[in-house]
């Protein structure tokens, strides 16, 4: 692949619900980018990012899958993700790396909660966005349905830029709201067709919304457009790339990925609408002197990176997927890891298609690359050179909450299972393993009931390791409900002096249940002398207590 300076670069993260087609439009636009001679389909298992033998067997993706393109004398780095919350994680560490994103939404299916949360994974970063509604080859997709849906929940800064045209109702071609004509798709090209008279009411609508935002960007524009003049192609492109770049306004194009259609006019908007990392801006911290270090992708800059995902197979190998925050990265370079606090060389660089990695000769900032055999790097490590250490900020990973208990079938296996839940835990940060000492027992967290069930099955199948899941064992603990006085005498002579001591205290709830107890002395006026109230509190909690405790109502 060839070497892509940073104005050449898009970044952009596919979103939305499981199932709603995220996979296919990749394997779409790989297709006609030339990376495959022949589509793949989920159902067949022979996509290009869904690779992992538990995708092909769930026929669903399952990890994010970094397709890299070229287009256009750009280089598109296409991030696919899961689109179950089993897998969150996996859609965090690509938003890290993303400057763009699409939201895909299937016409069939509508607006659903999976695309909701990926608009609010977008609105939390910063992230400019396009909506791409695919399926509209079936009969009962409504693209209707899905702007009209989203407009009403986020206002007018959805602006469609393409209508539908059917013909027998059949999906033929679109309706395009800039330059006011109609297309007819014709294998790959397009032949320009009248637009429909059923069409022409909401191109109106579309276009003068379209407008306005255009009028919007400058005070030139709002007097030419209150004036009657009309803005040229170049003009209205222009603008509304400013406007996408800052979320002002959001695109909603739409196609087939099963036919390819609307897929061309997607990796044109791509290249022409959306940010590359030049247009930017991210920030570390300098070791050195503990200044901020504004990277902001400049390939004059020290050289800097951090790593967003791992990749830990057994066959292809392991590789740290990184993102190009400043300077240039090339074979042979000495990376320091600061989080590691260790320096490693880089032996090859490589870009991914799925599961292919095609090796290049240069990362330029703002791209995206992997890096195979640093051994102990890790997701969120940051890499710089020894001389400029730079240390970026980890990225936000949602808390596992699902948890069971775990053994292995066989007793032998307990160094091996180990192992293997190491290099998982390294490719999942939502994957945890816990010992938990007080029950005797081995826990492991994650996500969701579904993610349990494929670390299991990887377990299984990649690792040869089996291991049982059970419920795991609960600890509880009880606490009082009411206030309560009580009071001890201990007594003992047995010649000479005796022993003699009274105990007075008062139990109440705290309210903090997070805190085993809190003790406070409320001994006035000299009664006891202080230097027994370490000793008293000290033996709280010994059985002379307990005893005490048990009276408590």
């Amino acid at each position: 692949m060839n070497v892509y300076t940073t104005d050449k670069i898009r970044n952009v993260v596919l979103l939305g619900h499981g199932g709603c087609g995220k996979t296919s439009l990749a394997e779409a636009m790989a297709y006609l980018a030339g990376l495959t001679s022949r589509m793949g389909k989920v159902d067949d298992g022979n996509t290009i990012s869904d690779f992992s033998k538990e995708e092909q067997k769930r026929k669903f993706s399952i990890n994010t899958s970094l397709i890299s393109l070229e287009w256009d004398n750009h280089k598109v780095n296409l991030l696919d993700t899961p689109g179950y919350f089993d897998f969150v994680g996996e859609v965090e560490e690509a938003v890290a790396a993303a400057d763009a994103a699409i939201i895909v939404v299937s016409g069939k299916s509508g607006f659903e909660v999976g695309a909701e949360k990926a608009w609010d994974l977008c609105e939390k970063h910063k992230l400019p966005r396009m909506v791409f509604v695919t399926d509209m080859d079936l009969d009962n997709a409504s693209y209707k349905n899905v702007v009209e849906t989203m407009t009403e929940k986020y206002g007018k800064r959805m602006a469609p830029f393409h209508l539908p045209i059917r013909e027998n109702e059949k999906l033929i071609g679109y309706v395009n709201v800039i330059s006011e004509t109609g297309q007819k798709w014709q294998g790959k090209e397009t032949v320009e067709i009248p637009v429909p008279d059923y069409s022409k009411p909401n191109l109106e609508q579309y276009r003068d919304t379209l407008m306005e935002t255009v009028a919007e960007t400058s005070e030139e524009f709002m007097d030419r457009y209150f004036s009657g003049d009309t803005f040229s192609d170049a003009e209205i492109r222009s603008a509304l790339r400013t406007n996408i770049i800052d979320s002002s306004i959001v695109p909603i194009t739409m196609g087939s990925s099963l036919l390819c259609y609307g897929i061309y006019t997607l990796l044109d908007d791509i290249v022409k609408y959306f940010p590359s990392p030049e247009n930017c801006k991210i920030a570390g911290i300098s070791m050195k002197n503990n200044e901020i270090f504004a990277a902001d992708y400049d390939f004059s800059k020290a050289k800097s990176a951090f790593i967003f995902k791992t990749i830990v197979d057994p066959f292809i190998g392991k590789y740290s997927l990184i993102k190009v925050c400043s300077g240039v990265f090339k074979p042979d370079d000495m990376v320091y890891n600061v989080d590691k606090d260790i320096e490693e060389k880089v032996s090859k660089l490589y870009t991914l298609q799925g599961n292919k990695p095609v090796e290049v000769s240069e990362l330029h900032a703002g791209d995206i690359g992997a890096i195979p055999k640093l051994t102990s790097a890790r997701t969120g490590n940051s890499l710089s050179t020894k001389a400029n250490t730079i240390k970026y900020g980890m990225f936000e990973i949602s808390k596992p909450y699902t948890y069971m208990r775990y053994r292995p079938v066989n007793k032998g296996d307990v160094d091996k299972l180990s192992q293997a839940l190491q290099k998982m835990m390294h490719e999942d940060l939502t994957l945890i393993n816990v010992n938990d000492s007080e029950n005797g027992q081995m826990l492991l967290y994650a996500m969701g009931d579904m993610a349990l069930d494929i670390a299991v099955s990887r377990l299984k199948n990649e690792y040869k390791v089996e291991v049982e899941l059970e419920q795991p064992k609960i600890a509880f603990r009880e606490t009082i409900k009411k206030k309560s006085d009580v009071e001890y005498k201990y007594k003992k002579q047995s010649g000479g002096h005796g022993q003699y001591g009274h105990v007075k205290m008062r139990f109440e709830p705290s309210g903090d249940i997070s805190t085993p107890y809190v003790f406070e002395e409320e001994v006035v006026g000299g009664a006891v002398p202080k230097n027994y109230f370490p000793a008293v509190k000290r033996d709280f909690r010994n059985p002379f207590f307990a005893d005490l405790l048990q009276h408590i109502p």
